[in-house]
């Protein structure tokens, strides 16, 4: 079992002194080719015949999307824009007839919400409909009463829903009005319920009824008892059963993922960081990050985590993914004794 404490986690803008156990990577993805701040958002594509043919999305927000085996080896780079997050959903149908796997990207090179068709012969581009708002920076995909909905997360703080009606058409359906910066998102299509992250503040639960959203509640604060810290990040489920699993938080203000119950009141179960291994580094101040409980071949029976990397090494090399077998994250010792107490 691949875990371990970890006392002082140190990176180029924050440092934290306490202890965590460690989960490390198995893989991790080639660097993307853009320097400084450039890899974000990772999503997972299942393949449904070969699950060890699945592959990873990830994007360059300077440049356009990847697409990495589950090695971590680049399959294809399709340019793209400028996009930041990146999600999907398999077997959707719209409503003008497309039919397939469908992911979607916040481009802020020309403030649009990009579609893109998904296969296992790769991702491409199939339309784009304008932001409501400039900038769009966090994204996620929901499937609401059948159909996808795509939401939009900006640093103004607003949250907007948008009905994907075609292959390159949305319509804003419903907005939130938070008070600062968002960003990560995840929507459990299941419960029909919305998690967001405002980065200075925590992480939002909203319920949907009817298709429309409710009041939003704050199920753990930056700063409180679980110790999250600035900038919540990237938001992630591990579903096991109905009703059952994790959700996951990146707390990038101290290089760990905070750990809560999917079931009812997203109980804090613990915090863990992704360590130094003997052949691959670790991952710190992480943006985006992904999860699935699917097989995904020998390698990965039990899913995967895949987080971004904010400071790969060796130093000067660019942003990449890591790569970690999920079972190495139910070993973890909360997981094992139930959580937080």
């Amino acid at each position: 079992m691949r875990f371990a404490a970890v006392v002082g986690m140190c990176a180029l803008s924050a440092c934290a002194r306490e202890s965590l156990p460690e989960a490390y990577a198995v893989a991790e993805t080639a660097p993307v080719a853009s320097l400084d701040d450039a890899a974000d958002d990772p999503a997972i594509w299942t393949h449904p015949d070969d699950p060890a043919k699945s592959f990873i999305i990830g994007t360059d927000k300077q440049a356009g999307l990847y697409v990495y085996d589950l090695a971590g080896a680049v399959k294809q780079f399709l340019p793209a824009g400028r996009p930041n997050n990146v999600d999907l959903r398999q077997g959707v149908v719209l409503a003008d007839g497309w039919r397939g796997d469908l992911a979607a990207a916040s481009d802020r090179a020309d403030d649009t919400i990009a579609l893109f068709a998904v296969s296992a012969a790769g991702v491409e581009k199939i339309g784009a409909f304008a932001s409501a708002e400039a900038e769009p920076y966090g994204l996620c995909i929901g499937m609401i009463e059948g159909a996808p909905t795509v939401f939009g997360a900006y640093k103004t703080g607003a949250l907007i829903q948008y009905a994907v009606t075609g292959a390159g058409a949305g319509a804003r359906v419903a907005q939130i009005d938070f008070a600062t910066q968002l960003e990560g998102c995840v929507f459990d299509d299941e419960m029909q319920v919305l998690y967001v992250g405002e980065e200075a503040r925590g992480v939002w639960r909203v319920d949907f009824e009817a298709g429309r959203p409710g009041a939003p509640v704050l199920i753990d604060e930056v700063a409180g008892a679980s110790g999250v810290k600035a900038d919540v990040e990237g938001l992630a489920l591990y579903k096991t059963g109905p009703g059952a699993g994790y959700l996951i938080a990146s707390s990038q203000g101290n290089n760990s993922y905070a750990v809560y119950d999917r079931a009812g009141a997203n109980r804090f179960i613990g915090r863990f960081a992704v360590g130094e291994g003997a052949a691959i580094d670790g991952a710190q101040e992480t943006d985006g990050i992904e999860a699935t409980a699917a097989g995904l071949g020998p390698d990965f029976p039990n899913g995967a985590l895949i987080v971004q990397d904010g400071y790969n090494r060796p130093r000067g090399e660019a942003q990449n993914f890591k790569i970690i077998d999920w079972r190495d994250v139910e070993a973890l010792p909360f997981m094992t004794r139930g959580g937080a107490e």
